[in-house]
This record gives structure tokens, C-alpha cells and sequence, in this order.
């Protein structure tokens, strides 16, 4: 690394200086002060003239402790002007900040592959405004990678790296990476690392997905089977996939499903679906409702709304904004 190139270096320089200033203690008979300052003129080669040294002994010292100075200082003077030209010092300046904000997250998801598919996970969390932290070995993927992502540079099957990441305080850990092997490795490394966190992962094949899941993945997403009903849905109902597209696509509104849980106090806790008057008021449409491990779909106008029940909803962001400030009221 660039700061142990320097940093060493430095450390030796600053041990000559402390040694000149003894020296010239001992050889010359100086002042502290003076000493400090002929050390340091002599150390830079700078050589004013208004102290030197004068006994046979001071002399000796200065040639001595004036090439081995040179060469450090040389050696430090090379290793910065390296660093600048070739942009070393500023990718490790920017590591440590990075290194230092991914420190502070706390339940934070990690995204291992910034490729094809890892890239709409990113976008699709960046949108949502969640904390990420991505993880790519490919250096040229990386330059990909804009600038006010949080990254890692380095092998996601690697503890070490999945520490880097912050593993062991993240809430959720997402694989994209195309081989099944790998995301199989991740999630085996990763649940032994922080038993709790939630793995969600991509697979390219059905075997693998029963591989996957008895290794602790909590989802597993085989895309191959989801792009395949989606082309075959293209053939079948072209005018219901347009209008699912244009819906979830449209840069002017943008519609999602939301998941928010019912509070105690929510004022909607008792009354059906017909009496609070979801749809007329907040404008958002109730698609299921998860009642402890039961999930309700498309519920009818009777259901009844209760406390801790988890509803799934479907508007625009500020209609989900609005209607979840009604059911999480305290």
C-alpha cells in the first residue's frame, strides 16, 4: 500500500532527525534549538551557514548522517511525486473514507457483483434511497461504479472482504453473481459469519435453488425461469405486459408495492377494507395482506384491518407516503 511506502520511510527520517539532534548535542556542545536546527539543515542539504559544525568529531557526524538523510529523503520525495502521477495516493485517500463511512452503516445491504443483474439491484435500492455497500473483483467493472457508491475491491467469496463490507452489521446480503457455486460459497461463508442476516441470491438453474436454500438463503431468484414466463407472457397477453411495463417504467409517476405494517394505535384497526375507504382516500390499492404466516390475497371489502397485520400495497410514492403515516400512526 502507498502509506506504508511512506510512512516507513518518514518514520526512519523523523529517527535521523531525533539521532542528528542528540549528536550535535554530545559533538558540538549546542543548545537543544540549535541543535534541532543544524540537524534539520543538515538532514535537507539546505546548509545556511549560520551554524556548522567545528569539532573533528561534529564533522565526522555530519558525514555520516547527510547520505543516509539524502537517500530518504529522496526515497519519500520519489514515492509522493509516484503516487500523484499515477493517481495511487487519491484512490487510497478515497478508500479510507470509504473504508470509514461503510464502518459507520449499521443494517445496511450488500451487493455482491456490480454486473448485468447487479446493476438493476443497485439502481432499483439506490431509488429507495437504502444504504448499500457493493462488492466487485473485476477492475474494469469497477470503473463502472459511480462515484457516490460505497465499494469494495475484492473477492466476495473471501471473509475478508465480506468483513470490508460490514457483514457482520448488515441487515441483508444480495448475490448476483451468475455462477450457482459461488453464490452457493458466499452464502455459506456469509451465514457462518452473521447468522442472522438475510441472503438473497440468484440462481441459473432449479438444482441449484434446493442447494441454496438448504444452505440458509431466505429467496432465491432463478432469473432464467422469471425472463422466460416474461417472453412467454409477451406472446400470450403482449397488451397486459405493455401496461404492467408502462406502469412500473413511467419516468413521469413511479409506481411500486410497498410492505408496511399495521401500529397498535393505527386508526384503521378494526374497520374493514369498504369503511376505511383505502382506495378513495389515500388513492392506493390493497394487493395482499399478510396476517401472521397467512397471506390474504386480493382480500374483499369485508376484511377486516388488524394490529401487527403486514399489508401490501400498490400506488404512487407519495400515496404510499401518505398511507403509511395513517397505519403506523402511534
Amino acid at each position: 500500500m502507498i502509506t506504508r511506502k511512506l510512512v516507513i520511510p518518514v518514520l526512519f527520517l523523523v529517527l535521523t532527525m531525533i539521532i542528528g539532534t542528540v549528536g550535535y548535542i554530545w559533538t558540538e556542545n549546542l543548545s537543544l534549538y540549535d541543535s534541532i536546527w543544524l540537524a534539520a539543515v543538515s538532514i535537507l542539504t539546505i546548509g545556511y551557514g549560520d551554524i556548522a559544525p567545528v569539532t573533528p568529531q561534529g564533522k565526522i557526524f555530519t558525514l555520516i548522517i547527510i547520505p543516509i538523510a539524502i537517500g530518504l529523503v529522496t526515497y519519500i520525495l520519489a514515492q509522493f511525486a509516484s503516487s500523484i502521477i499515477n493517481g495511487n495516493l487519491a484512490k487510497e485517500v478515497k478508500n479510507r473514507i470509504m473504508e470509514k463511512k461503510i464502518n459507520k452503516l449499521n443494517g445496511h445491504i450488500i451487493i455482491c457483483g456490480y454486473g448485468r443483474v447487479g446493476r438493476q439491484v443497485v439502481s432499483q435500492l439506490h431509488h429507495e434511497k437504502k444504504q448499500l455497500v457493493i462488492i466487485e473483483k473485476n477492475k474494469d467493472v469497477m470503473e463502472s461504479i459511480p462515484h457516490n457508491f460505497l465499494y469494495i475491491s475484492g473477492d466476495a467469496k473471501e471473509e475478508q472482504t465480506l468483513l470490508d463490507a460490514g457483514l457482520e452489521t448488515a441487515g441483508s446480503i444480495i448475490l448476483t453473481l451468475p455462477n450457482d457455486a459461488d453464490n452457493l460459497f458466499i452464502t455459506l461463508t456469509a451465514k457462518g459469519m452473521n447468522s442472522s442476516i438475510q441472503v438473497i441470491t440468484r440462481a441459473e438453474n432449479e438444482h441449484s435453488e434446493k442447494l441454496l436454500y438448504q444452505a440458509g438463503v431466505d429467496k432465491v431468484i432463478n432469473t432464467s425461469n422469471i425472463g422466460g414466463k416474461r417472453m412467454a407472457m409477451s406472446v400470450l397477453k403482449p397488451h397486459s405486459v405493455e401496461y404492467l411495463d408502462t406502469l412500473l417504467h413511467n419516468a413521469d409517476v413511479a409506481y411500486s408495492l410497498e410492505e408496511i405494517k399495521v401500529s397498535d394505535n393505527s386508526p384503521l384497526i378494526n374497520s374493514t377494507l369498504k369503511e376505511s375507504q383505502i382506495r378513495e382516500l389515500y388513492g392506493v390499492s390493497i394487493v395482499a395482506i399478510k396476517r401472521k404466516n397467512f397471506i390474504i390475497s386480493n382480500p374483499n371489502a369485508d376484511e377486516l384491518i388488524q394490529a401487527d397485520d403486514l399489508i401490501i400495497v400498490f400506488g404512487t410514492e407519495d400515496q404510499l407516503i401518505t398511507f403509511e403515516q395513517c397505519l403506523t400512526k402511534e
